[in-house]
């Protein structure tokens, strides 16, 4: 299973999705780890190390799809 990390840096939050969420917007286009935008991982364990190392404040998951 493939888990999205979303950071907005606009917001200071990152937040942790599954693949078939429907907040995963269908066509990701390029994202900038600077910037923000939407980062897939193979594995849930290092999609949690990402989302520790984005650099934020607000860390959560998904209320949708519970990841």
């Amino acid at each position: 299973m493939i888990y999205w990390v979303h950071i907005a840096r606009s917001i200071d939050r990152v937040t942790l999705h599954k693949e078939r969420c429907s907040e995963v917007p269908a066509n990701v286009f390029s994202s900038d780890f600077w910037e923000g935008g939407w980062f897939d991982y193979p594995d849930k364990e290092r999609a949690l190390r990402a989302m520790e190392q984005a650099g934020t404040n607000v860390q959560r998951r998904c209320a949708l799809c519970r990841p």
